[in-house]
């Protein structure tokens, strides 16, 4: 082979290496935007969660979230320095936004339940957080929101809720 063909051969495979994904970021990976909107009107500080309707191996996978601005804007984008975004694929999305200190009582949960939880945690059972978005948003079991995320940029999924708290 002469030295030019060598040349010409390890400059192919340079540009194919440089163009292979060598700029760190794994397109693979989802991110996703959009805005929450209660009857119309955008929804700050609302916790928007997005829970991975598959299992891997029998486990459950980790769910993504993110708050909401002042225009009920949110982002789910590089979760931490070793994984930029989220895994694509279809997601149960779920939407509350607490205000209030202390403990509520959770579903199915007796007086001396709540009671024992207090004691154990130290905290005050009266001005328990309360949710001030409809309640069928707030489970995965109640919610029916749902979103399939591609590769990368899924923008605009946004979530107009409807109802009273």
């Amino acid at each position: 082979m002469s030295s030019r063909s060598c040349l010409a051969l390890g400059s192919v495979f340079l540009a194919l290496a440089s163009l292979s994904g060598c700029s760190g970021k794994d397109a693979s990976m989802a991110t996703v935007s959009g805005v929450i909107t209660l009857n119309g009107s955008p929804v700050e500080g609302a916790r928007v969660i997005f829970h991975p309707t598959t299992e891997v191996a029998g486990k459950e996978q980790t769910s993504y979230g993110a708050l909401t601005d002042s225009s009920g804007k949110y982002v789910i984008a590089a979760i931490n320095k070793q994984q930029p975004g989220i895994p694509p694929g279809m997601y149960k999305v779920t939407i509350v936004k607490m205000e209030g200190k202390g403990l509520a009582p959770q579903e199915g949960m007796d007086a001396g339940q709540l009671d024992a939880m207090v004691s154990d945690q130290g905290a005050s059972a009266k001005g328990g957080p309360v949710n001030l978005l409809p309640k069928e948003y707030a489970t995965v079991g109640s919610s029916k929101l749902s979103v399939t995320l591609e590769q990368g940029k899924n923008e605009g999924k946004d979530f107009d809720l409807k109802g009273k708290k």
